[in-house]
């Protein structure tokens, strides 16, 4: 049996070419025998890790708690400016352009739930862990002054979220209308309303 650390690196190289194997194609035709011939290995050994494409799916739908909720906490409790935070926030939401597998990946894996969230409580959280994020720090502003909230702050959150995923889709879905340059800019003018914060 592979030793700990070697597990969790062969378990992270699995998701990697799963990774860039749905960059190139689609996540719905994403097989074990696929990634097993990226890695030069056999079918049996990723199952050992994953025993079934549904499996590996799931743990790819759970990295989206590393990028967009473990990583961007530890970035924004870095930023002491409010508004330079909800920036950050923002920005790191965003996927970095139209070839961004990992977050295409993500967004595939998660809506691979269909529409049956209240039995994947698992997929649901994710959403709603990333609201209480921005949340939190919509409340932090207001407690010091720096924003003056116009609706709740949940509400403010949420639809920050939405803006977030939809925009991020159309982004690695390729609509020539929609880029980061461009979604940054809508979801700044939307929270510079809704928090009467100064222009960004």
């Amino acid at each position: 049996m592979a030793r700990p650390n070697t597990q969790a690196q062969r378990r992270e190289d699995i998701l990697q070419a799963a990774i860039s194997l749905v960059g190139e194609a689609d996540l719905a035709v994403l097989t074990i025998s696929q990634i097993a011939d990226k890695l030069g290995k056999t079918a049996n050994a990723i199952r050992y890790y994953y025993p079934d494409i549904e499996s590996l799916i799931a743990e790819l739908a759970r990295r989206s708690d590393i990028r967009f909720f473990e990583n961007r906490l530890t970035l924004t409790n870095t930023i002491p400016d409010p508004i330079d935070r909800l920036d950050a926030m923002m920005a790191a939401g965003l996927p970095s352009g139209p070839d961004d597998a990992e977050w295409r990946v993500i967004w595939m894996a998660v809506l691979d739930a269909g529409f049956d969230l209240h039995n994947r409580k698992d997929v649901q959280a994710i959403y709603h862990r990333q609201v209480d994020l921005y949340e939190s720090l919509l409340n932090d502003g207001a407690r010091t002054g720096a924003f003056a909230l116009q609706q709740e702050a949940r509400d403010i959150a949420m639809t920050l979220m939405s803006m977030e995923d939809y925009l991020g889709y159309r982004i690695v879905a390729r609509d020539p209308q929609m880029s980061r340059d461009v979604a940054l800019r809508l979801m700044k003018g939307y929270a510079t309303m809704a928090t009467q914060s100064r222009s960004r």
